[in-house]
């Protein structure tokens, strides 16, 4: 929110604006500049732009002048000047151009924007600490990136903070052996020496009893699991009755659908980035 004159009126987005100005010196050479103004903020159904006086003070600069000519320094060097458009009204202007990005690039070779919503989203959307010291670690980073005090909420951010409450314990649990299993597919962080990339864990729901094959293909897991629906047959006389897995492409694809269908299993697939579904196959 930014208080006008008037009123107060909603900042619908806030950047950086690269002007170039001629500035007047008292007693100088008159001298063309180039200029970042940041932060700079859009604001719905205002057709000037305007410079509020109270942030360049802020920002530490002095004011000099009189009725024809307002001057801002900063370390006693002049930065902006303003003038009227007649001596005497109380409205100073500022004789600028707002540089493009194509002729800004076009002038300079690169596109230097001290921008903390830019470079916050450069960064992969990192800390302010991390900003800080950018400068110090990375070559032709910035030298002042201006970290402002009441930052617009970053919504990527605020989605990667949110927590996710936690999941009740499950009630419901199968009724006998094979009635329900879990499965997931692993990748081995170091493949093995015999060639092995994936571990394919099977778990069953009513005796916890688990099932672990070792995979050198993703592909491979239809021929694992159409053994392991015969070993229950013949060694323990049972039929899987639901097979629960979560939406990997190895579980997924028209072959293992098939050997399901055939076998008369059932498939229930978990909720994407929810593993708690899967139970402790995951």
């Amino acid at each position: 929110m930014i208080q006008m004159a008037n009123n107060v009126t909603q900042v619908k987005e806030a950047g950086t604006v690269f002007i170039t100005h001629t500035v007047l010196p008292w007693n100088g050479k008159v001298y063309e500049k180039r200029t970042c103004l940041q932060p700079i903020y859009y604001l719905n159904r205002l057709n000037t732009c305007l410079l509020s006086m109270g942030e360049f003070l802020n920002d530490k600069q002095l004011i000099t002048g009189d009725n024809r000519q307002l001057m801002f320094l900063r370390n006693k060097l002049p930065v902006l000047t303003y003038q009227p458009h007649v001596v005497g009204s109380t409205t100073f202007w500022l004789n600028s151009t707002i540089e493009s990005v194509q002729s800004l690039s076009a002038k300079t070779g690169m596109v230097y924007a001290a921008d903390y919503s830019i470079w916050h989203q450069y960064m992969g959307y990192s800390g302010d600490d991390i900003l800080w010291k950018l400068p110090e670690m990375v070559k032709g980073a910035p030298k002042l990136i201006t970290i402002p005090t009441a930052k617009k909420p970053c919504e990527a951010c605020a989605k990667g903070k949110m927590p996710s409450r936690s999941f009740p314990p499950s009630v419901s649990r199968a009724m006998k052996p094979f009635q329900i299993v879990h499965s997931d597919l692993k990748d081995i962080i170091k493949r093995s020496f015999n060639g092995y990339h994936y571990v394919l864990t099977i778990l069953d729901d009513f005796t916890s009893d688990a099932w672990l094959f070792n995979l050198k293909k993703k592909s491979d897991t239809i021929i694992h699991a159409q053994q392991f629906v015969a070993y229950a047959k013949n060694q323990h006389n049972a039929s899987i009755g639901t097979w629960r897995f979560d939406s990997g492409t190895e579980f997924l694809n028209d072959a293992f659908k098939t050997m399901l269908c055939n076998n008369g299993i059932l498939s229930e697939t978990s909720v994407p980035y929810q593993h708690q579904q899967n139970g402790h196959a995951e």
